[in-house]
């Protein structure tokens, strides 16, 4: 391939095509940052997938998550050639290695919003194959503990749902 940022699209959708969920923004950009460019040049190329409509972009107040469109898995299968062997089976190894954190991370969501009553709304969930397995909403007063809760809940949502179940089984 004789642009290196056309394969790191292509790279883009082979691995969000190979995934059954949405990657968030930070393991998306950790993989790339960390083995083939830089911040700038990558924060491009999403941005030109996006405007493009070969990738579509969902955001909450606490994370960003890309999938494929249609338009980006045909774009993959017309030119998925033009991914060097070597990157293939690195994406595939990073899959395999990776696919079970990633999906984890995926199904736990948190998000906050002012609810004009002077408090703040949050909403913790756990999503299971797109679909809503687990959600609490509350209100809380201050943004500071909307952004606190919605940052502890990706770390302890399992253990919260574990300990909810048992106390109501």
């Amino acid at each position: 391939m004789s642009n290196p940022k056309d394969e790191i699209k292509l790279m883009i959708l082979y691995l969000l095509r190979n995934v059954s969920f949405s990657l968030n923004h930070e393991n998306l950009s950790n993989f790339f940052l960390d083995n083939y460019t830089s911040f700038i040049t990558f924060q491009g190329i999403l941005s030109e997938l996006i405007d493009t409509k070969l990738i579509d972009e969902f955001k909450t107040k606490t994370s960003i998550f890309y999938k494929t469109t249609a338009d980006g898995a045909e774009a993959l299968d017309t030119f998925i050639n033009d991914i060097s062997d070597e990157h293939k089976k690195e994406l595939d190894e990073y899959l395999k290695i990776n696919k079970f954190k990633l999906k984890e991370e995926s199904m736990i969501n948190a998000d906050y919003s002012d609810n004009n009553k002077g408090s703040y709304l949050i909403k913790l969930e756990i999503n299971e194959n797109k679909d809503e397995t687990f959600k609490i909403e509350m209100d809380v007063p201050t943004a500071d503990a909307a952004i606190t809760m919605c940052e502890n809940w990706k770390e302890k949502a399992k253990d919260i749902y574990t300990y909810i179940i048992k106390q109501i089984l």
